[in-house]
């Protein structure tokens, strides 16, 4: 594949992940203002069962396609027939325990909010098999549409509900106008006609992939969800609202840049037949990934601070700069193992990827509770950054290596460089009046990335110049 396709494609899925991200991040600023944190709390709380029954269908259908193509028709059938029996007996089953959450955490309206997002469920299922259709075909332009128009119908939405004084209830409204109208507009954009049959003969390897995916996406959600589980249960609703502000501000840029590096990577990545191409392939990926995100990440620390928080939300919203640090370390750990998620999902080993999220995830759960019973939301953090942000990445990439016969070396390496460079830029601006830590920590940082990283240095000096260079030939043109 050309690089200019994949950099076309590239641009397109970045363009859709930033713009979706921004509409729900106006969105929150906005009902931050409108709601309380207590409101805030009761969908947190929803949101939870809804991501627990949402990890066994959303994307895992869609993987299978992009890994296996959309030549054959029996896979396709196959695929789309399971997805939807997953989302209809997930939606039952979200029914049946609606009542028992509700009584729990004492919220009867839980009941509804979840017979609701059990409707979603199927929806998710119906959307993700036509998703992987457009990923296959490199269709991300039309992808990125979908998301950006399904976005603004569910933040107009939301916001509207909110002004008409529907409390936590916006949020449900706007979550399923926009469910309904992305699946709408991706069935248009695939038009792939999939018919209700299960063919025998492939059954079984859709299955084992399905399966393989779900165990991944199983102990992907404990260990990504369970930190806002424990905080609802021992801590308390509000206590959730602010560590679930502080989660969603802190994976804004993961967020943005793995769903981008995700969709393209997997889709490259399964079309290259090479091993050797794809260990390349992987290493620049994450040479290039962690280069760029440690010091955004960096920079978020020091510009998102007591003052920002309070202009932005309110003081009441204050305690949520305590575990950012944290979350900050988990975000960047977060990004830089999604390439290899992609990568082991592109060689059709999701069962890879289960044993990576499944031996961790016991782990992860009791560092968060005992987190939480030493040191409130902020134990819970430093849990986070310790044990998924460190521990767990090098397991990560040493099994994952050990597995695909790669050296693990040169990929720890490219993942922890970049950060501990950062980390002397961000202890020496700290010393500083805010207005300029910023300025002086790009100083320092880059300096030290030209001594200690020159090659990595002089290749964004050489891009840089390149588009510099463009956009003056652009503008004398004109």
């Amino acid at each position: 594949m050309k690089l200019s396709a994949i950099l076309k494609n590239g641009f397109w899925a970045t363009y859709g992940a930033i713009a979706t991200r921004f509409l729900a991040l106006f969105s929150n600023l906005l009902l931050a203002r409108l709601l309380l944190p207590a409101e805030f709390g009761v969908i947190s709380t929803a949101y939870i069962f809804w991501a627990f029954g949402n990890l066994f269908n959303q994307g895992t259908s869609g993987s299978f396609i992009v890994y296996k193509g959309v030549e054959d028709k029996r896979y396709l059938d196959t695929t789309y027939t399971i997805s939807l029996i997953i989302g209809c007996f997930l939606a039952v089953v979200l029914g049946l325990i609606s009542p028992i959450a509700a009584r729990y955490y004492s919220i009867p309206d839980l009941v509804w909010i979840l017979l609701i997002f059990g409707f979603n469920l199927i929806l998710s299922s119906f959307q993700s098999v036509h998703e992987g259709v457009l990923r296959r075909r490199m269709q991300y332009r039309e992808l990125a549409n979908s998301n950006l128009i399904a976005s603004f119908v569910r933040v107009f939405s939301t916001i509207g509900s909110a002004l008409l004084g529907l409390s936590y209830w916006s949020f449900v409204i706007g979550d399923t106008a926009g469910w309904i109208t992305g699946c709408l507009l991706m069935h248009h954009y695939a038009k792939q006609k999939f018919n209700l049959r299960i063919y025998s003969e492939v059954r079984w390897e859709v299955l084992s992939y399905c399966l393989g995916n779900t165990g991944f996406s199983l102990g992907y959600f404990v260990i990504y969800n369970c930190d806002n589980f424990v905080v609802s249960v021992v801590l308390g609703t509000t206590s959730l609202a602010f560590y679930n502000l502080a989660y969603q501000l802190t994976m804004a840029i993961t967020t943005i840049l793995s769903q981008a590096m995700s969709q393209v990577g997997m889709s490259v990545f399964a079309q290259l037949e090479d091993d050797q191409q794809r260990e390349n392939a992987l290493v620049k990926v994450i040479e290039q990934t962690s280069f760029l995100a440690a010091p955004l990440y960096a920079l978020f620390f020091l510009v998102v601070n007591q003052q920002t928080i309070s202009f932005l939300f309110g003081t009441h919203w204050i305690p949520v700069c305590t575990v950012i640090p944290g979350l900050l370390i988990f975000a960047y750990s977060r990004l830089i193992n999604s390439q290899l998620f992609s990568m082991l999902s592109a060689k059709g080993k999701p069962g890879v990827n289960a044993k990576l999220s499944l031996s961790i995830a016991p782990v992860a759960v009791l560092s968060f509770v005992l987190g939480a019973r030493i040191k409130g939301i902020i134990g819970v953090s430093i849990a986070v950054a310790v044990v998924l942000g460190i521990l767990w990445t090098i397991y990560c990439w040493w099994e994952a290596c050990r597995q695909l016969n790669w050296s693990s070396k040169k990929f720890l390496i490219f993942v922890f460089k970049a950060p501990l460079i950062t980390l002397l830029p961000i202890v020496v601006s700290l010393k500083f009046p805010e207005i300029i830590q910023p300025i002086l920590f790009l100083i320092i940082y880059l300096f030290l990335v030209r001594l200690l990283a020159a090659k990595q240095f002089l290749q964004y000096q050489y891009l840089l110049g390149n588009i510099a260079q463009r956009l003056v030939t652009k503008w004398n043109s004109k």
